[in-house]
C-alpha cells in the first residue's frame, strides 16, 4: 500500500455505526433497533480520494439496516479503535 492511500493518523475521523431495521410502525415507517458501533472511518493523505472505512464487525443484516457516521468526541479521539489501530 502506498503512502498515498494510507490514513493520515491513527485516530479515526468518525465512528461507524449500524442500526438494524426491526419492523414498521403504525404509519408504515421503518423502526430501527439499538445502534451499535461496528468500525471507524479514517482520513486519507489525499482527501480527494475519499476516506477509509475499517469494519470491526460486519452485521449479517447489513442490507436491512442503516449505516451512520458518528462524530468523534474529544475524549474518544485518544482511544484506539482496536489493538492493531494503535
Amino acid at each position: 500500500m502506498s503512502n498515498e492511500t494510507q490514513n493520515t493518523s491513527k485516530k479515526p475521523a468518525y465512528r461507524l455505526g449500524f442500526a438494524p431495521r426491526t419492523g414498521t410502525d403504525n404509519n408504515g415507517h421503518s423502526v430501527l433497533g439499538y445502534p451499535i458501533e461496528i468500525g471507524a472511518v479514517f482520513n486519507r493523505l489525499d482527501a480527494e480520494k475519499g476516506m477509509i472505512a475499517k469494519f470491526q464487525i460486519v452485521p449479517t443484516d447489513l442490507k436491512d439496516g442503516v449505516l451512520f457516521l458518528m462524530p468523534l468526541k474529544q475524549d474518544q479521539a485518544e482511544l484506539p479503535l482496536s489493538k492493531d489501530a494503535a
